[in-house]
């Protein structure tokens, strides 16, 4: 198992997901997906991913749910 390695600066609205929730596994927890999905975010648009985009199918979900949690989480860092 790899450890995930968090990012002091997290530059996109994935990785500022990502990080506010705890981690792939803990936000895909969360979002009741597989964590392979969530790391599709992360990866380039060539490669099946949405380029460090967080889709916006799963935005006022994560709102609601990093409000829930209190997590620092905004619609601009969407």
């Amino acid at each position: 198992m790899t450890a995930e390695i968090k990012d002091p600066n997290p530059e996109t609205p994935a990785d500022r997901c990502i990080e506010a929730f705890g981690g792939i596994r803990a936000l895909a927890r969360a979002l009741d997906r597989n964590p392979s999905s969530i790391v599709r975010w992360r990866k380039s648009k060539d490669d099946g991913g949405s380029a460090g985009a967080v889709p916006s199918g799963l935005q006022g979900r994560i709102l609601a749910l990093a409000q829930e949690r209190g997590l620092g989480i905004t619609a601009e860092d969407l």
